[in-house]
């Protein structure tokens, strides 16, 4: 591939890396973000002195001011100081948009920052040395920033050489108490063609496949997809590991507060308190990056596999496009102590869901607009007979005596969302022979309650037959902690309360007679 096809064909993505700074670099890099920020702060000051005086500044207006301020004004590059002015009209930009479109209180920047991260573009603020090393400019007349060049791959595991780099960031994390680069570059364009501007292309060789989810705080993503052959595929992304993370967050934030309330402030305790609930901090957003991360990649991935597989159904020239549908929830995690519709510790966890997070990162992924439906009574209501009655627990059990179908909660939200999002938002019953194929991942790997069950009783039966108490490694009995009765590739169905007929056949249970069933594959507990 030439490099004019690379640059037509390709995206930008930003990938993070940690690095470490000596002391003369970590001293220099400090006062260079501090800098940033005093000159972030005159440039807000005088773009709300230019509005009172009835003057609109625009991008390039913002530009001119900060380049025209003494060298002593700006102690950074030259192109660090433009990307401050970009930046600020871009956040102005942004307010204007949100405004419009009727957000409440939406305010222009306005607050004073005491830190700012630092931008270096390419072939100006860095480039890499003669001794292959990466050089961060401060200015001209200033000691550089030297790093050793980070190696960066794509998802394919491919190296991405630095003559694809861009812009790059150094940002400092203070709960982490450590730097890192925000790199941005180019790799080969993956995104899925998205279904704007096709809608009812059907006769001119255009096939638009949607994808809906349902989000959730148990289960973060629902994602259900209608397959070549008329069933409906749906993926249940557990999320249960993110809930233990936060609650043990919350407990140990909880304790350290409690004994920081009673330390004077200042003290050697109170620094050491705060420096624990710092780690805290950090290793918990750590962890919680991960998680979206997963999240979304096995959502992404389900997405990939389910249009691969409609592009083989569709004859020859035809394309694919896909429309990506959300649930609205949006505002729901908005003022809950204020509302106190629900529980404490369910405002807690509305409070800390990370629902807008991931996402932007869907969309990152996939390449894909995502838009948002109302999904009023989705979880309440059967795709089948449109009957509804609110639930508890995971499972759905429709009321209906002539349906009886018996299905995944999230897998009945999924399925209603995608009925709304090709209907113009009416629900629509399903034809009774549609099969509903549910797939169950974790989004972490991990051991569920019956695998960790299993392992503990055989540690217990070592320690009786003499093996001391010395412990195996749980990764040394993964085969052993599966469970016996669900062995790996086989597939079990959810039998109806009300009892019947069922046909099942080839993994997917099929509604017959009073009962209806979905299939339930082991991949999930893997």
């Amino acid at each position: 591939m030439t490099a004019e096809a690379y640059e037509v064909q390709s995206r930008v993505l930003t990938a993070v890396v940690p690095v470490w700074l000596n002391r003369a670099d970590h001293v220099r890099a400090h006062a260079a973000c501090h800098a940033s920020a005093m000159l972030w702060n005159r440039t807000v000051a005088w773009v709300r002195g230019e509005w009172r005086a009835g003057r609109s500044p625009g991008r390039e207006d913002i530009r001119r001011y900060v380049t025209s301020l003494p060298a002593e004004a700006r102690p950074v590059h030259a192109h660090t100081a433009q990307a401050v002015a970009y930046d600020l009209a871009d956040a102005i930009a942004l307010a204007r948009a949100n405004k419009a479109q009727g957000m409440a209180a939406v305010k222009f920047p306005w607050r004073e920052k005491r830190y700012r991260r630092l931008v270096f573009t390419t072939g100006f603020g860095w480039k890499i040395t003669s001794r292959g090393r990466l050089a961060l400019s401060l200015g001209r007349g200033r000691e550089r920033v030297v790093l050793p060049v980070p190696e960066l791959t794509n998802r394919n595991g491919v190296l991405v050489t630095p003559d694809r780099w861009g812009e790059i960031k150094l940002c400092w994390d203070g709960a982490a108490r450590g730097w890192s680069l925000r790199i941005a570059h180019r790799v080969p364009d993956d995104r899925l063609s998205d279904a704007s501007g096709h809608e009812g292309a059907e006769a001119a060789g255009i096939r638009a496949v949607t994808v809906a989810v349902d989000e959730g705080i148990v289960n973060p993503m629902t994602l259900a997809i209608r397959a070549p052959d008329g069933a409906y595929e749906v993926a249940v992304i557990n999320g249960r590991a993110a809930r233990a993370v936060k609650q043990r967050r919350n407990k140990g934030a909880a304790r350290l507060q409690s004994k920081l309330s009673r330390c004077q402030s200042g003290s050697r305790r109170f620094r050491k308190l705060s420096e624990a609930r710092k780690k805290l901090t950090a290793r918990t957003g750590r962890r919680l990056r991960d998680f979206n991360h997963q999240v979304t990649a096995k959502a992404n991935r389900f997405i990939r596999e389910q249009v691969e597989a409609h592009e083989q159904a569709v004859p020859t020239g035809a394309r694919v496009v896909v429309r990506l549908v959300v649930g609205d929830v949006r505002g729901v995690e908005r003022n809950t102590e204020k509302k106190r519709r629900t529980s404490r510790s369910t405002r807690q966890q509305l409070s800390q869901w990370e629902r807008g997070t991931q996402e932007r990162l869907l969309a990152y992924k996939t390449g894909l607009a995502i838009r948002h439906i109302s999904e009023a009574y989705s979880s309440q209501t059967c795709p089948y007979c449109l009957t509804r009655r609110k639930v508890r627990g995971r499972s759905y059990a429709c009321v209906n005596k002539t349906c009886a179908s018996v299905l995944n909660r999230d897998a009945v939200g999924g399925v209603n969302i995608h009925t709304l999002a090709v209907n113009d938002g009416t629900y629509v019953p399903v034809p009774p022979e549609t099969v509903i194929r549910v797939k169950y991942l974790r989004a972490q790997p991990g051991w569920s309650a019956d695998q960790r069950e299993r392992h503990g009783f055989h540690q217990r039966a070592r320690h009786r037959a003499g093996a001391g108490r010395s412990r195996e490694a749980r990764s040394s009995a993964q085969n052993r902690a599966t469970r016996a009765d669900l062995p790996v590739g086989v597939c079990v169905a959810v039998v109806p309360r009300s009892g019947g007929a069922m046909g099942h056949e080839g993994g997917a249970a099929t509604p017959q007679g009073a009962g209806r069933a979905v299939a339930r594959t082991a991949e999930g507990h893997m």
